[in-house]
C-alpha cells in the first residue's frame, strides 16, 4: 500500500467513523461490523481501490456507503423487506424521525443506486443539495431532481 499506513494504523484512525456511517445507514450492529471488516480486507487484499483522488477518509466514507447500500439490494433482504413493508414511502422531512429511517430502510434496496446514495445523504446525513453534490461529484440541481424522484416525497432545494 504505497503511500498509505499500515491497515491497523488506518483502521485506528478511521474505523469507528465508518462504523457510524455503516450503522446509521444498516440500523444494525453487527452488519454494520461486517461491513467495516469487509471494507478493511478488501483495501487489504486490493490497495489500488484508494487510487489518492480524494482524501482517505473520503474514499472510506464512500466505500462503505457502497457496501451498504449493496447490502440491502441482497435478494434476500429485499424480497424480506419488501414483504414486511410493500407500501413504504419515503420520509416527506429532512431530518428522519425513527419511524422515517425505518421507512427508508425499506426502500433503499428498490432504488437505483444514485438515488440511494442521494437518499442516505440528504434523510440520514442531513447534508444539503450543496453538500451532496460536492460528495457525488454532480451538480446541485442533480442532487434535486434525483429527490424529487423518490416515492412520496417533495423536496425543497435547500
Amino acid at each position: 500500500m504505497s503511500g498509505l499506513p499500515s491497515i491497523a494504523a488506518l483502521y485506528r484512525s478511521h474505523g469507528a467513523s465508518a462504523l457510524r456511517r455503516a450503522r446509521s445507514i444498516l440500523g444494525d450492529e453487527a452488519r454494520a461490523q461486517d461491513v467495516v471488516q469487509d471494507t478493511f480486507m478488501s483495501l487489504l487484499a486490493r490497495p489500488e481501490q484508494f487510487a489518492g483522488r480524494s482524501s482517505f477518509s473520503t474514499w472510506m466514507y464512500s466505500a462503505v456507503t457502497h457496501r451498504c447500500l449493496n447490502l440491502l439490494r441482497d435478494a434476500g433482504n429485499r424480497a424480506r423487506l419488501l414483504d414486511l413493508n410493500a407500501e413504504a414511502a419515503a420520509p416527506n422531512d429532512q431530518g428522519a424521525g425513527l419511524e422515517d429511517l425505518a421507512t427508508l430502510r425499506a426502500l433503499l434496496p428498490r432504488l437505483p443506486a444514485e438515488l440511494g446514495q442521494v437518499a442516505v445523504h440528504y434523510y440520514i446525513d442531513g447534508m444539503t443539495h450543496q453538500e451532496i453534490a460536492e460528495v457525488l461529484g454532480c451538480s446541485r440541481r442533480r442532487v434535486g431532481g434525483l429527490l424529487e424522484r423518490l416515492p412520496g416525497t417533495a423536496t425543497e432545494n435547500i
